[in-house]
């Protein structure tokens, strides 16, 4: 009993140490400005690159006597997913229950289900995802995304321009949704995208491009499938738009409209810093940001004529 209890003061111990140096590094003025994940997928990076220097000072006395770096990181990581989460899970909640419109899915198929039960489900969906490291690193561009209302300018614009993206939503994928509407159907696409880790166990990975971020299309069917059980009171044309913006256009032509814009907002969203001041002469970012990628349309899977179309609306607004 006594070395039951010595052990568990000791584990407490350890826990607190290990959250007062994540708040150390979290407090970091370099951290200012920056969301939940992305805080902590930098000091991850710092933690890795700075074994050699951190390990001599984290394995004294007054830290981790005695333990290896691998078990001193294990430590430090469970402390920073539980530090980030204090702000991440109610902000999420925020997210779908303040930012969320679901008044789209009248557009797609006639249903009873109060808006808030299909919230409650979608929330549940996420907090357990974002159990998994590779989800949580996943879905960082999302949350951006999200938290900035980042569609909102764009869409606004695709439906004015009534161009390429314009008639892809319309047209071809049969949205008959005014601007409002088509823009929540891309955000819910994007705030569900880590659907895709669903079937991944912790720690795993997805059968994936590791560099391009891309599944293939069978595999996405699948996730398609697990995840259908799993918010069962969304339509499955939503549900499909959200896994499907994990696959490459150039492996499939016929990924929805809404997969390809999600696709494109979450990943431009994964280095989106609002307050970035743009240097004399240099490119404002999400022009910057999207005409690097119509160079790389083919490695990352991207849609090019969207791509076009983004970055002339990115260059004529000065975004």
């Amino acid at each position: 009993m006594k070395l039951a209890l010595c052990s568990l003061l000791t584990m407490n111990g350890e826990q607190q140490k290990a959250s007062a140096f994540i708040n150390r590094l979290l407090s970091n003025p370099a951290m200012q400005g920056l969301i939940p994940l992305q805080k902590e997928e930098q000091i991850f990076q710092f933690l890795l690159q700075n074994s050699q220097q951190l390990y001599p000072t984290l394995s004294s006395a007054n830290f981790f006597p005695q333990h290896t770096w691998e078990q001193i990181l294990n430590l430090l990581c469970a402390a920073l997913v539980e530090e980030i989460n204090k702000t991440l899970l109610p902000n999420l909640q925020t997210i779908i229950n303040e930012k969320t419109d679901l008044s789209f899915i009248p557009f797609l198929r006639q249903q009873n289900i109060p808006y808030q039960k299909i919230k409650e489900q979608m929330y549940e969906f996420l907090a357990q995802l974002l159990q998994k490291p590779e989800a949580r690193k996943g879905f960082a561009g999302s949350y951006t995304a999200l938290a900035f209302n980042f569609s909102e300018k764009y869409i606004a614009q695709l439906v004015t321009r009534k161009e390429y993206a314009h008639f892809e939503l319309v047209k071809v994928q049969r949205l008959r949704m005014g601007k409002e509407e088509l823009k929540d159907m891309i955000n819910v696409s994007m705030l569900l995208k880590p659907a895709i880790y669903s079937l991944t166990p912790t720690g795993g990975t997805t059968p994936s491009d590791s560099t391009s971020g891309t599944v293939q299309s069978q595999f996405a069917e699948k996730i398609f499938q697990a995840a259908k059980a799993q918010l069962s009171y969304l339509p499955e044309e939503v549900i499909k738009s959200a896994v499907n913006s994990n696959v490459s256009f150039t492996e499939n032509r016929f990924l929805e409209a809404t997969s390809r814009i999600a696709a494109l907002f979450a990943n431009r969203c994964k280095t989106y810093a609002p307050q970035a001041k743009v240097d004399r002469g240099a490119d404002t970012p999400d022009k910057s940001w999207f005409n690097i990628a119509r160079r790389n349309f083919k490695f990352y899977g991207y849609d090019v004529k969207m791509l076009d179309e983004f970055f002339k609306i990115a260059a004529e607004n000065s975004w």
